[in-house]
């Protein structure tokens, strides 16, 4: 029987020759994966009889998948470039394929000697049998970025051999933190791949047991310094790996999200609106400010904060001002849109920084979101444009705010008392999201409403009509709404007569919508 050798490689130049010299004598041929590396180790490895393919980094599974799909041999063994395979182990190889029969095993699982700054660890969890070899067919390894897993063939005979594989890990602190770097990257990328998450408690907690597990609980001070530099920088890569997750989760949460801020002549209050946007744990795909006619402060405003902030788009959706047209704003922004979800606030508040994050976390299919508000005085409102802006938790002590509670975020609380329903209380267009899908539907904001007030009553109306719930988001998605005087509401009586008719007709799209506007 034939045994095929199998090795992934990047910049190996100081190693792959020791570990292809320990095999050479037992493999029938050595198939070597490497991901375009930049020194020496092609050069090396075909020297030493090895048959190369340099391909594009895939993951670890993937570009171990490769290698395996490259053997012929009846017999695999897949080792990585810094493990060289010791004598007794060859002769344990050879005997194990030349007298191999059914009644023995079809894989086997390799015994590691682990060399770490010099030194053999025997503790900290680094005393461990590995799968190596096996018969072709009976392992598959998964697909995964990093720490690839190896599933064994259902009714695979599985042994153990204590001849042991040689692993040199890390000879220095510098070539350890090297590949950390790399390590966390692709765990990370991994990670985010499962959807998984990692909260500041989580990070810390991790970091901390992974040093108690392997200094303490695994023994890992009877390996003397050694022991303790493991384990404390494997701390230092379960804190890093986390923390890139975490960075990543945050990026990729708002790639699919447009953040819509109505305005009209107001840029004081929009410039305070837009750096709390900007001050965001998640910043959104693109800003879009729907602007019913403001004059050109409105405009020099929006194109000095795209000037400072070019990684972000920002979009000035303006139409001229011909009275209140709140709903036709929206629709031409809604229409600009390019986010799978999108948020509308008014340019009259202000966001904790949560805010975006906290609607994206929750957001449901067949749901809208409705937030809350804190209301402010008309003087704390001047100091809040002045650029005194209210710090939590000393604003629970402070005059001027009306709604406290709205002030508070927190998970348990929120989980609590946020709830769905099919009712208009409480139904507020400054703070609301929406799964755009769901928007074009109905047909965006109903037109025919003219003047202030029941436009987003109305559409929530026909959302509900739809099948729709609302989502009452209570201790999340917090916002302030800055004082001003009250919108002429002449046109009040004629919208509710309005929002009646849609209510007793059942209506479902609106008479005049998106549709009467360009798609981008």
């Amino acid at each position: 029987m034939k045994l095929s050798v199998g090795i992934i490689t990047f910049n190996e130049e100081n190693r792959i020759g020791k570990t292809l010299d320990s095999i050479k004598e037992i493999a029938d041929e050595i198939i070597i994966v490497d991901s375009e590396s930049s020194d020496r180790t092609v050069e090396i490895a075909k020297a030493k009889g090895a048959k190369v393919f340099v391909e594009k980094w895939k993951g670890y599974g993937s570009q171990k998948n490769s290698v395996l799909e490259k053997c012929k041999g009846e017999w695999i063994l897949l080792i990585d470039a810094d493990e060289v395979i010791s004598p007794a182990l060859k002769e344990k190889i050879s005997e194990v394929i030349q007298k191999n029969s059914k009644t023995e095993a079809d894989v086997y699982k390799i015994k590691l000697r682990n060399i770490c700054f010099g030194k053999e660890i025997k503790y900290g969890g680094w005393d461990d049998y590995v799968i190596r070899l096996w018969k072709t067919g009976k392992v598959k390894i998964d697909s995964r970025e990093v720490h690839e897993k190896y599933e064994i063939e259902k009714g695979s005979k599985v042994e153990k051999i204590n001849e042991i594989i040689v692993h040199y890990t890390y000879d220095t602190i510098e070539q350890f933190l090297e590949k950390l770097n790399r390590y966390t990257t692709q765990s990370a990328t991994q990670y985010t791949k499962e959807e998984k998450k990692a909260g500041i408690l989580k990070i810390y907690f991790k970091m901390l047991f992974r040093f108690i597990r392997m200094y303490i609980l695994q023994l890992g001070f009877l390996d003397g310094y050694e022991g303790y530099l493991l384990a404390k920088y494997s701390s230092i890569y379960t804190m890093t790996k986390y923390t890139k997750l975490r960075e990543k989760y945050f990026k990729n949460l708002g790639r699919n999200i447009s953040l819509i801020i109505t305005t009209y002549n107001w840029p004081e209050a929009l410039e305070v609106c837009i750096n709390s946007v900007l001050k965001q744990t998640v910043i959104p795909k693109e800003i879009i400010i729907a602007d019913d006619g403001s004059g050109k402060e409105t405009k020099e405003l929006i194109e000095k904060i795209k000037t400072s902030n070019p990684n972000i788009e920002i979009i000035h959706s303006w139409q001229e001002d011909d009275g209140f047209r709140l709903s036709m704003s929206r629709n031409k922004a809604i229409n600009k849109a390019t986010g799978e979800y999108i948020i509308i606030i008014d340019g009259d508040l202000f966001l904790e920084r949560h805010f975006i994050q906290d609607h994206i976390e929750n957001k449901e299919k067949e749901s809208f979101i409705q937030g809350s508000r804190v209301i402010i005085s008309q003087e704390k409102s001047k100091e809040i444009l002045k650029g005194n802006l209210p710090q939590f938790p000393s604003v629970l002590f402070q005059n001027g705010f009306k709604n406290k509670a709205n002030i508070i975020r927190n998970n348990l609380l929120s989980l609590i008392f946020s709830k769905k329903d099919k009712k208009l209380s409480g139904i507020r267009g400054c703070n609301m999201s929406f799964f755009k899908e769901d928007l074009v539907k109905v047909n965006g904001f109903e037109e025919k409403i003219q003047g202030w007030g029941r436009e987003d009553s109305e559409i929530a109306v026909r959302l509900f009509n739809m099948g729709k719930n609302k989502k009452k988001l209570k201790f999340k998605a917090l916002s302030y709404h800055i004082y001003h005087k009250e919108n002429d509401r002449s046109n009040l009586k004629e919208n509710d007569k309005f929002l009646e008719k849609v209510i007793k007709e059942g209506k479902k799209t609106a008479e005049k919508g998106l549709d009467s506007h360009e798609r981008s």
